[in-house]
């Protein structure tokens, strides 16, 4: 009689913000796996909440058909799922919303996205490190260089 494998749940997780960079992501979700990059169409980025801890704008998506939002797809399991609804404020600051992004691999995929639930109507500048990091990771995932550049030219809160 052969061993059992046990069922893991995964999910498929769309990162556009912070959570693109591998460092992020291993402290925050060590059990992740990285899939590969991927797009979001008929969305835009976004900085519509102030977060708590540091005043400054977070990343958002929005609907937007003329726009395209970049970003990596991990595979999470549900101890990591659960990891991130902690750090994504689920339930009070974002919402887990299914999405169909389309994988640098030709593919579509199911996957779902963190939303801000109360956006402000008015763009909030993200901190400059905070859109560093951003920029850091996007290029570190060999997101396409305009989307690089477009992410570069947010004006921060406090310019550097």
């Amino acid at each position: 009689m052969g061993a059992l494998e046990l069922h893991r749940a995964v999910t498929r997780y769309f990162a556009y913000g912070s959570n693109m960079s591998a460092a992020v992501m291993s402290l925050a979700c060590p059990g992740s796996r990285f899939l590969c990059r991927a797009r979001l169409p008929g969305h835009g980025l976004a900085f519509t909440r102030r977060s708590v801890r540091t005043g400054s704008g977070v990343a958002d998506i929005v609907a937007d058909p003329a726009r395209v939002v970049w970003g990596v797809l991990y595979e999470l399991g549900d101890e990591d799922l659960a990891a991130l609804d902690r750090k994504e404020g689920a339930g009070w600051a974002y919402e887990r919303r299914g999405m169909r992004v389309h994988g640098d691999d030709g593919a579509a995929y199911k996957a779902v996205a963190y939303v801000v639930i109360s956006k402000s109507p008015v763009h909030v500048p993200p901190s400059s490190l905070y859109l560093r990091g951003l920029v850091e990771a996007a290029g570190e995932r060999a997101l396409p260089d305009s989307y690089v550049e477009e992410l570069a030219g947010v004006t921060a809160a406090d310019p550097t």
